[in-house]
């Protein structure tokens, strides 16, 4: 009797270790995903030298580009309201896209966050993208941000004639 107490406590302490080493794996899947998004808007925004470079028939040409790079990565979609938060308010900073519009519904298509910040020497952005876990029930309440700015842009408000 003894010893299948003895196997017990080990089989119970092996589903513990394997559950732990689950939850690192599916973890550091879900921050690289957001890391390597958060990146490419980053690149992105640098490479037009700001948020607002349309077209002359008035698209935005940043995030076309962004959604296109998102589209092509996988990261989700809201979907009708799944995520719990919206853009939380940073001091100092305008909120340029994300965040929920007066009918509770989301304005973007992805789940990420742009913030325009200024300084004396010009504009740069924050930008906050989510580690989402895709668990059923719980999955849409569990989100994580991953936080990251621009350099500073002297040149922005470039239009382009498409």
């Amino acid at each position: 009797m003894r010893e299948a107490i003895g196997n017990t406590f080990i089989v119970n302490l092996l589903m513990v270790f394997i559950g732990v080493m689950s939850a690192l794996l599916i973890g550091s899947v879900s921050y690289s995903k957001a890391f390597k998004v958060k990146n490419r808007i980053i690149y992105t925004i640098e490479k037009y030298g700001g948020w607002n470079v349309t077209t002359s028939a008035g698209t935005n040409v940043v995030k076309a580009e962004i959604e296109a790079n998102l589209k092509e990565i996988g990261y989700p979609l809201v979907v009708s309201n799944p995520f719990i938060g919206g853009c939380p308010n940073r001091n100092g900073a305008t909120l340029v896209y994300g965040g929920n519009s007066g009918s509770n519904k989301y304005e973007n298509t992805y789940h990420y966050c742009v913030y325009e910040y200024k300084n004396e020497k010009g504009l740069y952005y924050g930008v906050t993208t989510f580690m989402h876990f895709d668990i059923p029930l719980i999955g849409n309440y569990l989100e994580f941000p991953v936080n990251g700015k621009t350099k500073t842009l002297y040149d922005v408000g470039i239009n382009y004639n498409n």
